[in-house]
């Protein structure tokens, strides 16, 4: 048994390590036969996004579920099991130079039913979609220990609702992820990116934004280095033609672009890293306006941030010294806090308020946990 990890500033009383999904299912079993409360762990990446468990009886850990359970390069689709690295999983996909487009903080750590809870996602969603467009099938165990499939290969779907969607986001509330199916990509011959000088409110900043010649595969705004990298991926005269573009927008607009060598893009990725996983307060802001770019962050000192304009996303980190009411009443600003120090938790809301779409969310939990055992109250409107 391993070290006892916190969940949301919850620690269980222990930690259960399945070797498999039989057992997996057969510990899940027995934990809702037992009326315990329980939440599902993977590479430990994002344990302190949401709320505070109100009960938190064991952990049930699925790195060990880690295997390849099938694997068609030809089909462009690969099945695994929840407790792969996401790592690992690009080690295999670069021996067919494959690749599977899904943004994590930590690759290293960060396992697909763990992705795949918190819909991760970052810079490439802007031209892969998000797990929800590269997900294809799924494996779940329901809280009471039924195993349920849904697409992939399986003939028929579950009927009602989309399973494999519904379970991506989350977080663990409504069953355990066993394993998952995925359409990968071929590995592009090029990729190069580059830093273009533009505020978010100058007419180049709107001009690459809006340029539709232009198909990068990532857009992500570094105050820092007072610019947007651009990402651009495929054949390589594609590549230098995207790039030669770029830069001819940014000589009309008196400036120019700077090529990224690979350790410049790698402190861009690690710094981008940084603000996802570092910091007592960690916070997504997402735009309200059809047309900003960039959403507001609070003028909080000192924080950190990185923006996806593309999507009208802004990541922010902070240290402890944040001021929490300042923090508090910028809920207005469509805010959700992936961390928060202790001296916050209880106090500050990490959803915000609840979507309309609640009634439903609610109807699913209880559908799928009727007892309320699963993650209990670590999710949106206590669910």
């Amino acid at each position: 048994m391993s070290t006892l990890l916190s969940v949301a500033g919850v620690t269980p009383r222990a930690e259960l390590v399945p070797a498999d999904r039989t057992e997996l299912a057969s510990i899940v079993r027995d934990l809702y036969a037992a009326g315990k409360a329980f939440a599902f762990v993977g590479g430990g990446t994002e344990l302190e996004l949401g709320n505070a468990p109100r009960a938190l009886d064991t952990v049930v850990r699925t790195t060990a579920l880690d295997r390849v359970i099938d694997y068609s390069p030809e089909d462009q689709t690969i099945t695994v099991e929840a407790g792969m690295r996401v790592a690992a999983l690009d080690a295999l996909l670069a021996q067919n130079d494959q690749v599977l487009p899904l943004d994590v903080a930590d690759r290293q750590y960060a396992t697909v039913g763990g992705a795949i809870a918190t819909n991760a996602f970052g810079a490439r969603r802007h031209r892969y979609g998000s797990i929800k467009d590269l997900i294809v099938g799924i494996a779940v165990v329901r809280p009471d220990g039924v195993t349920a499939h849904a697409g992939g290969k399986v003939v028929k779907n579950v009927a009602g609702f989309d399973l494999t969607k519904l379970m991506v986001g989350s977080l663990g509330t409504l069953a355990g992820i066993a394993s998952a199916t995925f359409r990968v990509f071929s590995k592009p011959a090029c990729t190069q990116a580059v830093l273009v000088h533009a505020a978010p409110a100058s007419a180049l900043f709107a001009a690459l934004m809006d340029d539709t010649a232009l198909e990068p595969v990532a857009v992500v705004h570094y105050p820092a280095l007072a610019g947007v990298v651009l990402t651009f991926a495929g054949l390589e005269a594609s590549v230098a033609g995207q790039i030669a573009h770029a830069n001819a927008l940014a000589e009309r607009h008196a400036t120019a672009c700077d090529l990224l060598d690979g350790a410049a893009f790698e402190r861009c990725t690690a710094m981008e890293s940084a603000v996802r996983s570092r910091g007592e307060w960690r916070w997504t802001a997402r735009s309200n306006a059809a047309r900003a770019r960039i959403a507001v962050a609070p003028p909080v000192a000192r924080a950190v941030e990185v923006a996806y304009p593309t999507l009208g996303v802004t990541l922010v980190s902070a240290g402890n010294e944040a001021p929490m009411d300042e923090l508090i009443a910028s809920r207005g600003q469509s805010i959700v806090f992936r961390a928060m120090p202790p001296r916050a938790r209880g106090r500050v809301d990490a959803w915000g308020k609840a979507p309309p779409s609640f009634p439903l969310m609610r109807a699913l939990k209880a559908n799928f946990d009727p007892k309320g055992l699963c993650n209990p109250g670590r999710f949106v409107g206590g669910l």
